[in-house]
């Protein structure tokens, strides 16, 4: 998996501009330049390997959990004008992390555990009082035939988990 230099300055909890310098030193392993513009970080066990220097303190970055909570909503007021209205196609489910809107379609696949929260006396920050939570990655369908793959922040271990189970798979076969 790859990121950019916000992503990869979130995960090691120092400044986009303290990476940059790390990247134009040479410091951040495997990292490449495309387009002339875009860094690309490639993350090992989720966070980017960075080579260390000979004089000076030592680095104090460390990998933080993130909260990979990935929560899926539902847009009423398009549902009631899809019901209401002929021909109308609004996108009523939502994938989003925090307050960034990742994905949105008529149809959602999780590929994993979730729950279902109703909390009418604590909405969400949106103003919803029923979401949907999960800590896996889920697929969200659109009605003109768009996929969209709404990732999970706990990724390395997916692809971990699915690697165990490709083994074990090939095992069977």
């Amino acid at each position: 998996m790859f990121v950019g230099t916000t992503e990869a300055a979130s995960l090691l909890s120092i400044s986009a501009q303290r990476v940059r310098v790390l990247l134009k030193e040479g410091r951040i392993q495997g990292a490449r330049k495309i387009n002339g513009r875009t860094w690309v970080i490639p993350l090992y066990k989720g966070m980017p390997r960075i080579s260390g220097r000979k004089r000076g303190p030592k680095p104090r970055w460390h990998s933080r959990k993130h909260c990979g909570k990935n929560t899926i909503h539902f847009n009423r007021p398009n549902i009631g004008i899809n019901q209401r209205e002929e021909n109308t196609n609004l996108d009523v489910v939502s994938a989003k992390r925090g307050s960034k809107n990742l994905a949105t379609g008529h149809e959602i696949e999780i590929h994993g555990p979730c729950r279902i929260v109703y909390r009418p006396e604590k909405p969400h920050t949106c103003g919803a009082t029923v979401w949907i939570e999960t800590l896996a990655t889920a697929t969200v369908f659109d009605f003109d035939g768009s996929v969209y793959r709404v990732d999970s922040r706990w990724m390395w271990e997916e692809e971990e988990m699915w690697e165990i189970n490709k083994i074990n798979i090939d095992e069977l076969i």
